[in-house]
């Protein structure tokens, strides 16, 4: 069985002969292991190094079945990544001024956008954590007040103007070694790339109508990025939903997000791709919720102490027909036990699972830079091992 059928077999709830092992990863362990230092504007398509192709070979080494998360519209649902995304390329009455200071580990950018109606501003740091990763964040966000957002929804380039070309050298790469995972953003996450989250949380509260008019905005934007995406070859799409945790309680969620994410997940289905949900975060709380979506698979059951998922009682609460992903710690656990002991903690989750089915083998996010390479094979043999279904023994 390739791992495109394992996997594809698996979304679909069907009998596969043993569980898929495919972890999230991201490109720093590409670049790690090819030893490959990204430049700050270049991170995700280097001109002298093809990260989507050397990812499947980082697959290969270790026996995973791909699912390629590198096979991405990076700028559709992140305003704060490449230097020329979606919102900040000039348009017609849309002219956009960038402005960066600093230098290859850390960079500054002011983004000023000149319409008709008004200006709008925005600035964000990019910082090189380490030799492999670079990470971003915004300090002023875009939308600060109502008038912002008419500004923006009046005279923003067209939602689907995108560059699809990585998921579809994605497409070509992976083969039948597996599924393009393209990432995209749920309303909440997509708006927080341009409105302070503390803001996006106090909206429903201060003019819920504000709220409601900016999130099916942002759902008609995201589901046209999203036809394009499937279109260029993504098989699953990675559907972040991480700043909508436990923390925000289920009663926010029930009122606010979960109309907004069924309607995105449903929207998905009917274009033809599967949906993984991305909470590597608190999810308890909104388990019972989660059974409301209709997504295919949920990830990643993160456990305390960077989550707080008890294995045992979300497998009573979870409906039986998802597949589930996860529950292995890659912060920590993974990084400083011994091989003995990361088989022993896989052996412990798959018999917990195996019974039920549906699941795929994964850690609870992307693996760290120096994770050790004995820890990661031993997660693998243990996969293989204990995770073959009866008759395949």
């Amino acid at each position: 069985m390739t791992g495109r059928e394992r996997l594809t077999k698996t979304f679909k709830r069907e009998k596969t002969d043993r569980m898929p092992i495919a972890p999230f990863l991201y490109y720093n362990t590409t670049y790690e292991m090819f030893d490959y230092k990204p430049a700050m504007d270049r991170f995700f398509d280097p001109v002298d190094f093809d990260p989507v192709e050397k990812f499947v070979e980082y697959c290969d080494y270790f026996g995973f079945d791909v699912m390629h998360t590198l096979g991405t519209n990076w700028d559709g649902w992140s305003a704060n990544w490449q230097p020329h995304t979606f919102a900040q390329r000039s348009a017609e009455n849309w002219d956009v001024t960038v402005v960066e200071e600093g230098d290859e580990d850390s960079r500054h950018k002011t983004i000023t956008i000149q319409t008709p109606g008004g200006e709008l501003r925005q600035t964000e740091n990019k910082k090189r954590s380490s030799k492999y990763l670079i990470v971003a964040a915004i300090d002023e966000h875009m939308l600060k007040t109502r008038e912002d957002f008419e500004i923006f929804r009046k005279y923003c380039p067209p939602m689907d103007n995108i560059d699809c070309s990585l998921i579809r050298r994605a497409r070509k790469a992976v083969g039948d070694k597996g599924l393009v995972d393209s990432c995209t953003g749920g309303v909440i996450n997509v708006m927080d790339a341009y409105r302070k989250l503390d803001q996006i949380f106090m909206d429903p509260y201060l003019d819920e109508g504000f709220f409601r008019e900016m999130a099916e905005f942002f759902l008609e934007w995201i589901i046209k990025q999203d036809k394009k995406m499937i279109e260029a070859g993504a098989d699953v799409i990675e559907f972040t939903a991480n700043l909508t945790t436990s923390t925000v309680g289920p009663d926010f969620f029930k009122n606010f997000v979960l109309e907004y994410d069924k309607r995105l997940i449903d929207a998905i289905h009917q274009m033809g791709a599967f949906v993984n949900y991305h909470n590597c975060g608190d999810s308890m709380k909104l388990l019972h919720l989660y059974n409301e979506l209709g997504m295919d698979s949920f990830g990643y059951l993160t456990p305390p102490p960077f989550g707080d998922v008890d294995l045992d009682k979300a497998l009573k609460i979870l409906r039986p027909d998802m597949v589930l992903r996860g529950n292995i710690d890659q912060v920590e656990f993974l990084k400083t036990a011994t091989p003995q002991q990361v088989r022993q903690r896989v052996k412990e989750v798959v018999q917990k699972i195996k019974k039920r089915g549906n699941f795929i083998l994964s850690t609870t996010d992307f693996f760290f830079d120096e994770t050790p390479y004995d820890n990661i094979r031993a997660f693998v043999e243990a996969g293989m091992e204990y995770g073959v279904y009866a008759g395949n023994q």
